[in-house]
């Protein structure tokens, strides 16, 4: 699939069958992560990949965004402290939120070009998913993206037109 139509064709995802990740899929998100562009190359992020069916139950009691039977869930995280140290306090935060997107845009992207779904999870708690996790206090969870096969063909997009979202040197154009 090329990237225009892995872009078209992905969905999110919130209803899994449950099934176990092919390996090479799990190992592409890898390949992923680790390829995925960094501001500044300041490579603050780090990432968990949560396959363990016990783990991801007691990670779902405190994601309530996190619904149906995700064959894994992957953390993404960042360190504020080497944000701060890489990019000044200006732009920390920026930096570290342009990474985490750029990110999680790769790995849900990898996803549907293998036949896999995903959907991204902003709403936990994150101390409790940090301590589940094992991260240590400087690393903080800011957003978890379920993994799977869904279990239903996911609903059409509805875009707005052309018009309303982009303009071409002037806004409004």
């Amino acid at each position: 699939m090329d990237v225009l139509e892995t872009i078209k064709a992905r969905r999110s995802a919130r209803s899994f069958t449950g099934q176990r990740l092919e390996t090479h899929i799990v190992e592409a998100i890898e390949e992923a992560i680790l390829h995925s562009p960094s501001a500044s190359n300041a490579q603050e992020s780090h990432f968990v990949i949560v396959q363990d069916e016990m783990q991801i139950r007691h990670i779902k009691r405190f994601a309530q965004g996190l619904s149906g039977q995700p064959a894994a869930v992957v953390v993404l995280c960042s360190n504020h402290q080497e944000a701060l140290a890489r990019g000044g306090a200006d732009s920390a935060d920026t930096l570290r939120f342009i990474n985490l997107g750029v990110a999680a845009s790769a790995i849900m992207l990898t996803a549907q070009s293998l036949g896999a779904s995903s959907c991204p999870v902003r709403s936990f708690h994150a101390p409790s998913i940090a301590a589940i996790t094992g991260l240590p206090e400087e690393v903080k969870p800011e957003l978890l993206i379920s993994l799977g096969y869904a279990d239903k063909p996911p609903r059409p997009k509805m875009s707005k037109p052309p018009k309303e979202m982009i303009s071409f040197e002037r806004y409004g154009n």
